[in-house]
């Protein structure tokens, strides 16, 4: 009996090493499958964060030129820095935001604000 129960430890060793290897294969594909995801995911936030922040900036300079108050030449958004170019074509007033080689550009088609 004794030498039945040596081999059972010996099966039983191996075993504990094949599954602790594939639980380390399952473990690492499913890391290699996330890491490019979250990157991507990352990537997509930040540039509609800078879309967002480009329309809030936009739509609060129209609100100052509709309130007949100067606009703002800079604006920083925790460390991102944008420059406000105010423009006026045809007598049609219209802003301009630069942000690293972006330019969001916003025409003002009146400047009344109307209020119920």
């Amino acid at each position: 009996m004794a030498a039945i129960d040596g081999n059972k430890a010996l099966n039983q060793k191996g075993y504990i090493l094949f599954e602790s290897l594939l639980a380390f294969l399952i473990l690492t594909l499913c890391i290699s499958f996330y890491l490019p995801l979250t990157t991507t995911l990352l990537v997509a936030i930040k540039k509609e964060k800078i879309e967002v922040d480009l329309a809030r900036i936009g739509y609060e300079q129209s609100q100052k030129i509709a309130l007949n108050q100067d606009v703002d030449s800079t604006w920083q958004t925790g460390k991102t820095h944008y420059i406000i170019t105010l423009s006026e074509i045809n007598q049609r007033k219209g802003i301009h935001i630069y942000y690293e080689g972006k330019t969001k550009e916003i025409d003002i088609l009146s400047n009344q604000i109307i209020t119920p």
